[in-house]
């Protein structure tokens, strides 16, 4: 296209802009509205973003350690932790390493841990760190049947090394009813129905109770106290609300601008008509002389162009003066915010948020614009 073209069909637009004041000025409104729809929902989006992204950053699961772990079973359970696939780091925290830590925390209240050094209070635990959100519900699966398999295997041990401990007790009284044997001889042939009846009664009633005692244990109820992996922590919840709220946020804003959309094409189709039906006998003649549709067509372009650029920087500047008011309100009003979303400065924000804004407006703009003065080219 030539400069003096540019030019002239430049001037044309923009005479048709204001030539048709009020429907020009309902047309940059629903433009303006569309805008302003599309702002806050990359605002909110946005933020929602670095939200996620900060839990991401400190997302893990924490293991707390029962007291009768030992050193070697510690040794064995990390190396089981770092196999679990998405876990990028395990690390082991011992009762000082945890001491030490509170510390660091509560740099202002030490003198609540004054004097817990000898009688430390802290589990073991290890740190688990996850490459990424989407992967802590699998994670947090693999973990908790360990949990399971780790409790199973800890309870098996325990009870080995009790029965042990009674077959000790239990050697001395066998060896001396050995030794007084054949001195009681007599009293035991006596006795003998009676006391296996007996024997039998008190070995029905242990297996009796011990199958009770069975049925009562189930490793992975609800209400089972674990001696091993005693607790374990993820912010799993965290994470599902955060990402619910976005995608929600996401869908509800698609769908809002898409029928704003449709609105603001509709206004600015009916405000470029009138600027055809005006011009219809000048376009007649373009074409009867030999102009081509896209030379006809331009200045309408550019119209629905100017319409929609404007339509989109005046919620820009709106917004762009009242996103730092907002954001300092919610901190003044509500500081634990601060805590789980750190929202983005306002420079950056519309750095990026503006191109896209005027792109949507100009975009709308062009789509009425064509769809406008299609049927009068075919003449």
């Amino acid at each position: 296209m030539k400069i003096r073209s540019l030019k002239y069909h430049v001037k044309q637009g923009a005479k048709s802009v204001t030539k048709n004041g009020l429907m020009s000025v309902a047309s940059i409104a629903s433009v303006a509205a569309c805008a302003f729809m599309l702002i806050i929902s990359l605002c909110i989006a946005i933020n929602l973003d670095r939200a996620l992204e900060k839990v991401e950053e400190s997302i893990g699961v924490s293991l707390y350690l029962g007291d009768e772990v030992t050193d070697e079973e510690i040794k064995g359970l990390l190396d089981k932790l770092q196999k679990i696939s998405n876990v990028t780091e395990v690390l082991y925290m011992s009762k000082q390493d945890a001491l030490e830590w509170a510390k660091t925390e509560w740099e202002d209240d030490q003198d609540i841990l004054a004097g817990l050094e000898d009688d430390n209070p802290f589990p073991r635990s290890f740190e688990l760190s996850i490459n990424g959100a989407k992967y802590q519900k699998q994670v947090i699966k693999d973990v908790t049947n360990l949990q399971k398999e780790f409790e199973i295997q800890l309870v098996k041990d325990r009870n080995k090394e009790e029965q042990q401990i009674q077959d000790i007790i239990e050697n001395p009284l066998k060896e001396e009813t050995t030794a007084n044997k054949e001195q009681t001889t007599q009293a035991t042939t006596q006795s003998k129905e009676p006391t296996t009846n007996v024997t039998s009664s008190n070995q029905n009633t242990t297996k009796e109770n011990e199958a009770e005692e069975t049925s009562k244990i189930n490793i992975g109820d609800k209400d089972y106290e674990y001696i091993g992996i005693e607790k374990i922590r993820h912010s799993q919840k965290e994470s599902d609300i955060l990402l619910a709220i976005n995608n929600t946020v996401r869908i509800a804003s698609i769908i809002i601008i898409f029928i704003l959309a449709i609105i603001s094409v509709a206004i600015i189709v009916n405000t470029i008509k009138l600027t055809v039906y005006v011009r219809k006998t000048e376009i007649n003649i373009m074409k009867y002389v030999g102009a081509t549709d896209w030379f006809i067509r331009w200045p309408f372009v550019i119209e629905g162009i100017i319409i929609g650029i404007i339509g989109s920087i005046i919620p820009i500047i709106i917004c762009t003066f009242g996103y730092g008011q907002v954001v300092d309100l919610m901190y003044e009003k509500m500081p634990f915010i601060k805590n789980y979303v750190e929202f983005k400065d306002t420079l950056s924000m519309f750095l990026a948020i503006a191109p896209v804004t005027i792109i949507l407006g100009a975009s709308l703009g062009v789509i009425g614009s064509v769809n406008s003065i299609k049927k009068h080219l075919n003449v």
